[in-house]
């Protein structure tokens, strides 16, 4: 690796790299120089205040030669509708006088704490190895950014395209596929996580809701309950936001964004899909049918009790940055509050004790 940590490519894997024509340099080279481009060697740890303003710069590709490269920032994260592009800010990157063919992704200064960004890439070019997922071309660990094949011409899915059964079945085989490939090197459950935010609003002193010890309870008690019945663990993307979807032509899928990947259990991950996908919890049986081909009513109760944490441990996220990002253009407390409301809602509706049975 060279200073900062990037991606260092085997001779043999740049042998078989394309050339970016008509600049007649591989594709990973090509990634090195465009994130190069945005950060210098010479620059600080985050991405520089013009990342939301066009950027353009030349770069040496040796004597009397350069490249221009420039970069425009892609669609601004939301919270509220829908959460997208919160955690990190987002480039496309045009080389010479070529439409953009490089995404560049730095994760935010203010979720830095929750990522691990060398896990998050080493997971990212396994899933990409099983082609679930664009490849990471080049990165810098230090950094948390990462370069990868920007998907010209493909759309970012919204929910209402994941209700449909052609897409939902696409993109739960994209996860099944990845679920049977090699083991990712973080394991985190949703319990886990949730423990690490509860600590982190204490330590801040942050207001929280007075029902807040009763939901915990309620919450580590389904833990107690799945680790009784017992689970599988596997790599999973373990993110169901619509918005880490993509489309392409002929419907193909690849998933993009994984800061959240780890070793889970499969239903968490399904859990989380479904949960974003559905109002209605019988239409989880529909997500059920195409990942185990039969449902079992007992993967049901499961995957319904992993989205009541699911919920919780996003509420905690969203009370957490509402107090400490300096973003005060998100929309962190309503999301806290509607993810809040949704936990609520399920644990009134879920006889716990009853579902333990059946898990």
């Amino acid at each position: 690796m060279n200073s900062a940590g990037s991606r260092y490519m085997a001779v043999s894997e740049r042998r078989l790299a394309p050339c970016v024509e008509p600049i007649g340099i591989d594709r990973f080279a090509a990634a090195e120089l465009g994130l190069r481009a945005v950060f210098p060697e010479d620059r600080g740890p985050f991405l520089p205040a013009l990342s939301f303003a066009p950027l353009d710069r030349h770069v040496s590709l040796g004597p009397g030669r350069t490249l221009r490269i420039t970069a425009q920032a892609a669609t601004p994260g939301v919270l509220v509708p829908s959460h997208r592009g919160v955690d990190s800010s987002r480039l496309l990157l045009s080389l010479g006088e070529q439409r953009p063919s490089l995404f560049l992704k730095a994760v935010q200064p203010d979720q830095r704490r929750f990522v691990d960004p060398e896990a998050s890439f080493d997971a990212q070019r396994k899933a990409a190895a099983l082609g679930c997922a664009p490849d990471i071309l080049a990165f810098d660990v230090r950094r948390a950014v990462s370069v990868s094949e920007f998907l010209d011409g493909w759309a970012t899915a919204r929910v209402s395209d994941l209700k449909k059964p052609e897409v939902l079945q696409s993109v739960i085989a994209a996860k099944r596929k990845i679920h049977g490939g090699p083991r990712f090197k973080s394991s985190c459950s949703v319990f886990d996580r949730i423990r690490i935010l509860q600590a982190a609003c204490a330590s801040c002193a942050i207001e929280m809701p007075q029902d807040l010890p009763v939901l915990l309870d309620s919450v580590f008690r389904i833990e107690r309950m799945i680790a009784a019945a017992g689970m599988d663990e596997v790599p999973a993307h373990a993110d169901g936001l619509a918005s880490n979807v993509m489309i392409g032509p002929h419907g193909r899928i690849q998933l993009v964004d994984f800061d959240e990947a780890r070793n889970v259990d499969p239903y968490y991950e399904l859990a989380i899909l479904a949960n974003e996908v559905f109002e209605d919890e019988k239409d989880h049986f529909l997500a059920l049918e195409m990942f185990e081909g039969r449902p079992r009513q007992a993967s049901f109760h499961r995957t319904r009790l992993y989205a009541i944490a699911d919920d919780l441990a996003w509420a905690l996220w969203g009370l957490l940055m509402d107090a400490v990002s300096p973003r005060k253009d998100l929309e962190f407390y309503r999301y806290a509050f509607w993810r809040l409301m949704r936990c609520r809602i399920a644990l009134r509706d879920v006889e716990i004790d009853l579902y333990a049975r059946f898990i």
